[in-house]
């Protein structure tokens, strides 16, 4: 593999897990980032139910229950201030995490999610993918998968999980709020990053490969030796439209 291939595939590797943008949580029902504000708060009901109750799964075995933004209660004590619940038709109920663990995440699959954790009688899970549609409003259950993973997968649609401009609410009570980064700043952040695995890697590759030394462990470097050579003959040819100095008229 020759140097170049390596700083190409580092290089890759750095954008691909490091150059999407985060959507910065303000509370358990919004999230900033350099879009805008996504606020479920229109969604979720405050009256101690689910917004969306017992919506069924592929299965047929299991039920589902979700309200954005507020706990709510269901069943006997099987569901209690809970974001998220599992039941089936005998009366059986598990949490699925509540308001307070949730957090947003950026799943390079489905986009934007909003995650929540529960411990019963195991870990539980649940990933709500936010599908922005401005004329669609449903919340669809795909259930555990795989089964037996204790992972829980929906889809909420709606434009309210679409970012919008201006200040966001305020951060709830255990929650601060914050500013996400700007898309300059993550531009600047991928040039330095890119610029430091070049180097870094083509020196490691340049020493413990090849086995160069002295000026030679710079990777690339008859290209930059060149470089700024290239550079001035190119503003030469530029600003004097392709003509030399030199040349007399024939």
């Amino acid at each position: 593999m020759s140097a170049s291939t390596l700083i190409l595939i580092l290089c890759v590797y750095f954008i691909t897990h490091c150059s999407s943008e985060d959507c910065k949580l303000i509370n358990p029902c919004s999230c900033k980032n350099s879009k805008g504000t996504i606020d479920l708060k229109a969604l979720g009901k405050n009256d101690g139910k689910a917004a969306y109750p017992d919506n069924p799964d592929g299965t047929g075995q299991w039920y589902y229950s979700y309200n954005p933004c507020n706990d709510f209660s269901e069943g006997s004590g099987g569901c209690d201030k809970v974001a998220a619940c599992q039941t089936d038709q005998v009366g059986s109920y598990f949490s699925l995490g509540d308001q307070k663990s949730a957090k947003f995440q950026d799943d390079p699959t489905n986009g934007l999610q909003l995650v929540y954790s529960a411990t019963t009688d195991t870990s539980r899970t649940s990933y709500v993918t936010l599908k922005c549609d401005e004329s669609t409003e449903s919340f669809t259950v795909e259930g555990e998968n795989p089964p037996g993973s204790a992972k829980y997968y929906f889809t909420l649609t709606s434009k309210h999980c679409c970012p919008q401009a201006g200040p966001g609410p305020g951060p709830g009570p255990d929650n601060t709020g914050g500013e996400g980064l700007s898309g300059g700043s993550i531009v600047v952040i991928i040039f330095f990053g890119v610029a430091f695995l070049y180097i870094l890697g083509g020196l490691m590759f340049q020493t413990f490969v090849r086995k160069a030394s002295g000026r030679e462990m710079v990777p690339n470097f008859g290209l930059w030796s060149i470089l700024p050579g290239l550079i001035r003959d190119g503003f030469i040819l530029t600003f004097t439209c392709g003509r030399r100095s030199g040349y007399g008229k024939v």
